[in-house]
């Protein structure tokens, strides 16, 4: 079977599926566009693995899981799959586990100490790299390299061009960090600055924040 033809028999499964709408009351990033989100992961992880001509996925890692915004969908995009869940948040990857079947992996505060059960065809990375440092992601990417099969392919979101709109809309960080973010991001192609505890509900000291990327200056 080809890559498009598996990925399109991918497809045709998962717009067939019922997407589990199951929230836990603890899931800090329930809103309006919750299932958008998840829907939106699926078209990206699907347009990677056609590029990459991925063609078999048997284990799939979702980092950070969080409660499912994601994996709720990707248990359906590849249902022969086994998912594993890991987050730093206990609470969401037990929701995940007993609620989606995922296997647990918590995780902790440096990520090259998780010691991973095994090598990922996928390994879906949302929302973390966004508050990452550059350092960080580098170090991270090259960790999670090790951990994929020899087809394997890690997908991840940045925070690019379009996070300069949206903050007029939702002003996430304070207005003084955003403007050193914004400077740092002109300058160099690549902003970033910690959180306060006040403004984060992951927050970890002095390695946690908000992150914008250039596309050029995408961390390799």
């Amino acid at each position: 079977m080809t890559s498009l033809e598996y990925i399109s028999q991918c497809y045709r499964n998962y717009r067939s599926s019922r997407i589990d709408d199951n929230i836990s009351p603890n899931d800090a990033m329930f809103n309006e566009w919750y299932f958008s989100v998840g829907e939106s992961a699926i078209d990206n992880i699907a347009l990677a693995a056609l590029a990459s001509r991925l063609s078999c996925v048997e284990r799939v890692l979702d980092l950070p899981c969080g409660h499912g915004r994601v994996l709720r969908h990707i248990t359906k995009f590849f249902p022969e799959a086994t998912i594993y869940a890991c987050d730093l948040d206990v609470d969401g990857v037990r929701f995940c586990e007993k609620t989606f079947g995922a296997m647990p992996i918590p995780s902790l505060p440096k990520l090259e100490n998780v010691v991973f059960p095994c090598t990922f065809d996928v390994i879906w990375v949302g929302s973390l790299f966004t508050h990452m440092r550059r350092e960080t992601i580098k170090r991270s990417l090259l960790y999670l390299s090790r951990y994929l099969s020899p087809c394997g392919i890690i997908v991840a979101t940045i925070h690019g061009r379009w996070v300069e709109h949206a903050y007029e809309i939702c002003r996430y960080i304070g207005e003084d960090r955003w403007k050193k973010i914004m400077d740092e991001y002109r300058s160099g192609g690549y902003g970033y600055c910690d959180y306060i505890k006040e403004e984060s509900h992951a927050y970890i000291e002095h390695s946690y924040g908000v992150s914008i990327i250039r596309h050029a200056h995408q961390p390799r």
